[in-house]
């Protein structure tokens, strides 16, 4: 998936009222994507993180710690606990950062599956 349609698919998630079902109904995926049933549905929710600005979401899907996953992205540990808090603690991380990484996880989803054989 390049980077122009996985873009596309985080505005027609907002488009389509922030659901799920709607996007993948509508829209789909592309065939040359070729992820296995639980990589597409990784693959949905990293774009439904994305597009609503969930660190927090971003970092459970990653499979990593916060603090693993702030050591990846170069990103100061301090920030990801405020973006990960929930309450008046929560601070919101801009938005192109959790697009960006959003599409980082996706293309490592992809590598993954292939890893696998499971494509």
């Amino acid at each position: 998936m390049n980077y122009d349609y996985y873009k596309i698919l985080i505005g027609e998630y907002i488009n389509l009222g922030r659901s799920k079902e709607r996007l993948l109904g509508e829209i789909g995926f592309p065939e040359e994507l070729k992820l296995t049933v639980d990589g597409l549905t990784k693959a949905v929710d990293i774009i439904v993180a994305a597009a609503e600005n969930s660190m927090k979401e971003l970092v459970e899907l990653s499979g990593l710690s916060m603090r693993a996953f702030a050591g990846k992205y170069m990103i100061p540990y301090r920030s990801m606990q405020n973006w990960c808090a929930e309450g008046k603690e929560a601070r919101t991380p801009p938005d192109y950062l959790a697009v960006l990484i959003g599409y980082e996880l996706i293309t490592e989803l992809k590598a993954e599956d292939a890893d696998n054989g499971d494509i």
